[in-house]
C-alpha cells in the first residue's frame, strides 16, 4: 500500500495548528534500587489458591478496544504494548510491576541479590498451566534460556548478559550474569513464563497459547480480535472477576470512540485532548487521564544518506518548534522533552528544551551541503492521536528552512516493515518504558544489535555507558545515563524528541476497579462489570 502524501504550504504559526491531541508525559516514580551489599529479599502478602469450589462467581464480558493491532503471541518475540497487554492475562512473568514501579511478587514468590552477578528466585508452589501442567523451575529455565539462546527473537539482545541459568530445586532458580545487571528485575516484568513442553514445538504452541495467567486463550484472529476464558484454577484468590475478555484492534481513533459510546467498547486508549471533553460528556462514559511513561521519539535513518550528517539533523532540529506543537496541536497536554528519559526514572536529567531557531537552522542545512532531495518521513497509520496533523506541522516548519518531506501515512504493519528494511529518512514513533527502567530503550534503539533493524546507529562509547548503565548501584546508573543522554542530546541527535506523553483513556462507568496505567497496559484481570 502506498501512502498518503502531502505537500509543504506556506505556513504561520497557527494557520496549520488545529485543536490537536496526543500523549503528555512526565512519568511515574523511578524503580527500586537494589543492593549488591546486603541482599534485598522480597516477599509478597500471603495468597491464597483459588478453587473453582470456593463459591467464586464469575460472569459477564469485557472488551477492550486497542490502538495498536497485536501481531505476535510469543513474549520473547515482539516489543508491542498491545501484545504486551493480551499476553499479560495469560501469561505471568517472574515479577510485576505496580503503576508506581514498585516490583512485586508474581511467579516468584521472593527474590534476592546474592552479589552483583547472581540473583536467586524462590517460585510459587501449587501454579499450574492452562493444560493442568505444574509450574516448576524447569519452566523459568526453559523461558530464560530460549530467550537467551535465540538470537532471533526480538528481545534476546536484552539477556546476552546471562551467564548460567541453573535448577536449584523444582522451586528455587540461580541466575547468574556475565556482569552486573541491575535491571534484570524490570525486564523480567516483560517476560511471561512458558512450560517446558514447549521446547523444539514453539511454532505451533504460539499459535495456541499455554501459560500460568488469569485467562485462557480461546482464539485468535490475527490483527482482529483475540477471545479469552476466565482461569477458573489461578493461584490468586478470586481474580479474574469475569468470565470473558475480548481484545479488539481497532487503530481507527474514530471507530474506537464511537464503539465506546455506543457501549460496544468498554475500554480504549490513545484519546487525543480534543475529545476529552465530548466523551466526558456522554452518558455512561468516564474519562481517566494518568501521567505517563513514554516519549514521543522520531527516528533518523542513521546508515542512509543525507540522515547520517549531524549537520542536517541538527538544522532538522532546529527548525522544528516543540513549544507551538505543545501548546497549539496538544493543547498543553504534553511537556517539552528535555532529555529522552521522561521525568521519574532513573536517569532523567534536565538538559534543557531544544530551542526553535530557524537562522542557526539554516545555517547547519548549508553546511550539510542538503541538495533539496525529499526525505521521507514515514507515520504508522493512526498509532498517536493527531500524530498526521503533527506530522504536516512539521513538514510546514521545515518548509521555511528549505528540508523538502514526503509524509508516508501507512497501515503500522507496513510502517514497520519499512523500519525493518530501512526505507525511510524519519520514522514517527514512541517508546513507553514498559519496564519501568530505561535499559531496555537504550539497548533497543541506541546498541549496534539492537539498533540493527531500527535506526541503525552505532557508537561504542554509548554502547559502553549503556553496559556500565546497568550497575546495581543507582548512583552510577544516574551517572551513566547522565553521560550517554549528553552525547545524544547534544553531540548526535540521531533522535528528535519532542515531548513527554500523557496516558488517556475512555472507560464505560460499568467498569469497576479499572485502573489507568501510565505504562499504556489495559489489564483486566481484576476489573469486574456490573
Amino acid at each position: 500500500m502506498s501512502g498518503r502524501m502531502s505537500r509543504p504550504s506556506r505556513l504561520t504559526r497557527r494557520r496549520f495548528l488545529t485543536a490537536g491531541g496526543g500523549l503528555l508525559g512526565a512519568a511515574l516514580t523511578a524503580p527500586r534500587a537494589f543492593s549488591t551489599h546486603a541482599a534485598a529479599q522480597f516477599k509478597p502478602a500471603d495468597i491464597t489458591a483459588l478453587a473453582p469450589a470456593a463459591g467464586t462467581s464469575r460472569s459477564g464480558r469485557i472488551v477492550a478496544a486497542l490502538s495498536e493491532r497485536a501481531l505476535a503471541l510469543d513474549p520473547s518475540d515482539h516489543y508491542s504494548i498491545s501484545s504486551t497487554s493480551v499476553l499479560r492475562h495469560i501469561f505471568d512473568p517472574l515479577l510485576d510491576v505496580t503503576n508506581d514501579s514498585k516490583f512485586v511478587a508474581a511467579l516468584a514468590e521472593s527474590w534476592e541479590v546474592v552479589n552483583p552477578t547472581t540473583w536467586r528466585f524462590v517460585l510459587r508452589r501449587g501454579v499450574t498451566f492452562h493444560d493442568g501442567s505444574p509450574f516448576t523451575a524447569d519452566s523459568v529455565v526453559y523461558t530464560l534460556k530460549r530467550v537467551r539462546d535465540n538470537t532471533k527473537l526480538i528481545k534476546s539482545f536484552v539477556y546476552q548478559d546471562l551467564d548460567a541459568v541453573e535448577k536449584e530445586s523444582d522451586y528455587a532458580v540461580k541466575v547468574t550474569t556475565k556482569h552486573p545487571f541491575g535491571s534484570l528485575p524490570s525486564h523480567l516484568t516483560m517476560l511471561g513464563i512458558q512450560p517446558a513442553s514447549a521446547a523444539g514445538r514453539e511454532e505451533a504452541f504460539f499459535q495456541r497459547p499455554v501459560g500460568t495467567g488469569p485467562f485462557k486463550f480461546v482464539r485468535w484472529t490475527r490483527g482482529e480480535r483475540i477471545d479469552l476464558a476466565a482461569n477458573p484454577n489461578y493461584w490468586k484468590a478470586g481474580v479474574p472477576k469475569v468470565g470473558e475478555v475480548v481484545f479488539r484492534f481497532v487503530p481507527e481513533l474514530s471507530t474506537r470512540a464511537a464503539g465506546l459510546r455506543a457501549g460496544e467498547f468498554h475500554v480504549i486508549d490513545r484519546l487525543p485532548p480534543d475529545m476529552v471533553q465530548t466523551l466526558r460528556a456522554t452518558p455512561g462514559v468516564k474519562v481517566l487521564s494518568v501521567l505517563g511513561l513514554e516519549v514521543q521519539q522520531w527516528l533518523f535513518q542513521m546508515a542512509r544518506d543525507p540522515d547520517k550528517n549531524v549537520a542536517l539533523r541538527k538544522a532538522i532540529s532546529l527548525g522544528i518548534d516543540r513549544n507551538t506543537i505543545v501548546k497549539d496541536l496538544m493543547l498543553g497536554f504534553a511537556r517539552a522533552a528535555v532529555c529522552p528519559i521522561p521525568p521519574g526514572l532513573i536517569g532523567y536529567v534536565d538538559l534543557g528544551v531544544k530551542p526553535y531557531d530557524p537562522e542557526r537552522a539554516k545555517a547547519y542545512l548549508k553546511q550539510s551541503g542538503y541538495n533539496g532531495e525529499p526525505l521521507d518521513f514515514v507515520l504508522m497509520k493512526d498509532l498517536y492521536p493527531k500524530q498526521l496533523e503533527i506530522a504536516q506541522a512539521v513538514q510546514s516548519m521545515l518548509a521555511q528552512i528549505g528540508v523538502k518531506i514526503t509524509l508516508k501515512n501507512m497501515e503500522i504493519a507496513t510502517a514497520r516493515q519499512m523500519r525493518t528494511a530501512g526505507s525511510y529518512d524519519m520514522f514517527y514513533s514512541g517508546w513507553a518504558h514498559l519496564p519501568h527502567d530505561p535499559d531496555w530503550y537504550f539497548g533497543q534503539w541506541f546498541t549496534q544489535a539492537g539498533a540493527a533493524q531500527l535506526s541503525r546507529y552505532n557508537n561504542p562509547k554509548v554502547e559502553q555507558l549503556i553496559v556500565e548503565g546497568r550497575s546495581p548501584d543507582p548512583k552510577m546508573r544516574q551517572q551513566r545515563y547522565q553521560d550517554l543522554q549528553a552525547i545524544l542530546w547534544r553531540d548526535e541527535e540521531p533522535t528528535i524528541w519532542p515531548y513527554y506523553s500523557r496516558a488517556i483513556y475512555g472507560v464505560r462507568d460499568s467498569l469497576r476497579n479499572y485502573e489507568a496505567r501510565g505504562d499504556y497496559y489495559v489489564l483486566l484481570s481484576e476489573v469486574g462489570i456490573a
